[in-house]
């Protein structure tokens, strides 16, 4: 059963402490310097970036004057925050902040030219994992293995994820794997494809190009409470995490109409499987 993810907690509490500085009109130096923190603190507090101290909480709450009823919440939420998610069980894992926030959106959109992972059987992702990095060992492709399962359990809860997905038809025309491992893989996404939760289309060929051509693979996370902020990740960027949504928003409407509808992109999934 999944559980509350501290990353999105770390998120909240940051945006919290945020809007009590921003309340009081001062700059995060200022606070930091009144507080006897130093600046970088300070600005991995508000960023939510890395397990909170309880005693700088603290700290903050007691120079904003913050009592009561709030002041409970915000340090509910920072133990809450200094929790570890199941994805913090694994070493070497690059997107654990990424596997965060997925683990509590509400909503996924995502563009991909190959099956994105949540969609991936285990012998497809393993063939992708071994083709992208070469020389991977067998330790680190299990590992790869139990995160990615972990991950997909998000699309079997009582209430869960709702994913919006395209891809190209580069995804389903590339064999991964071989032949049999692509027709596992195909079926998949056909099963997937069958949830009320899921809607995958797909971009064929002969659309031309489109916006995922030059921008490339991104995925928007949406989240049910107001103050947890929507992101985009993508990448290929230097920073990963971009917090203004709007621009991929547009992107990803823009990728659903060049796509075709459900049933012609399920078509043309089962007629590549027939290839096979």
């Amino acid at each position: 059963m999944m559980t509350a993810s501290p990353v999105v907690r770390r998120r909240r509490l940051g945006q919290e402490l945020k809007q009590l500085r921003e309340d009081a009109k001062l700059t995060a130096a200022e606070v930091a310097r009144q507080v006897k923190f130093s600046p970088s603190k300070m600005s991995r507090l508000e960023a939510g970036r890395g397990a909170p101290a309880v005693a700088d909480v603290t700290t903050i709450l007691d120079f904003f004057e913050v009592q009561g009823e709030r002041r409970d919440q915000l340090l509910k939420l920072t133990r809450e925050a200094r929790k570890k998610g199941w994805w913090q069980l694994y070493s070497d894992i690059p997107y654990s902040t990424y596997i965060g926030l997925e683990a509590e959106a509400k909503m996924i959109l995502t563009y991909q030219p190959v099956v994105p992972g949540l969609f991936q059987t285990s012998r497809y992702a393993e063939a992708i994992n071994r083709s992208t990095v070469p020389g991977m060992s067998d330790d680190a492709a299990e590992q790869q293995h139990d995160v990615r399962l972990q991950r997909q359990e998000l699309l079997n809860l009582a209430n869960p994820v709702q994913v919006r997905a395209v891809i190209d038809e580069s995804a389903i025309a590339r064999v991964v794997g071989g032949p049999e491992v692509m027709k596992e893989q195909l079926g998949r996404l056909l099963e997937l494809a069958a949830q009320p939760n899921i809607l995958l289309q797909v971009i064929p060929f002969s659309n031309g190009a489109h916006p995922g051509t030059l921008v490339g693979p991104f995925v928007i996370l949406q989240f049910d409470h107001q103050e947890d902020a929507n992101v985009v990740y993508v990448e290929s960027n230097s920073d990963p995490y971009v917090r203004n949504t709007e621009r991929y928003e547009l992107m990803f409407d823009n990728l659903r109409a060049n796509a075709v509808s459900v049933p012609e992109s399920l078509a043309l999934i089962k007629n590549r499987m027939s290839e096979l």
